[in-house]
């Protein structure tokens, strides 16, 4: 359930469905859409093959759609593979 560093393809989760996202996020590990009272989140758990890192991104809690969720998360989850590339 990792990706490698090298392997990240642009992907814009606007674009994509619910389903096609939540399998975007399986390429980097183990995504979680969860509905409660106020809202949607999203979290994932990602493991970077090859340099030992694991962590876990989110998105707020209280977001409108699920599409939100996911689309936040996949944001940040960009982002923090972006740095980890970068301190490489």
């Amino acid at each position: 359930m990792s990706q490698n560093l090298a392997n990240v393809v642009p992907f814009n989760p606007c674009e994509h469905s619910v389903d096609e996202c939540l399998i975007e996020l399986r390429r980097y590990g183990y995504p979680i859409i969860i509905s409660h009272k106020d809202g949607w989140y999203t979290r994932v758990k990602v493991f970077v093959s090859g340099d030992g890192v694991e962590f876990e991104v989110k998105s707020d809690y209280r977001m409108k759609t699920p599409g939100e969720a996911l689309n936040q998360c996949y944001d940040r989850l960009m982002l923090a593979l972006k740095k980890i590339k970068d301190t490489e």
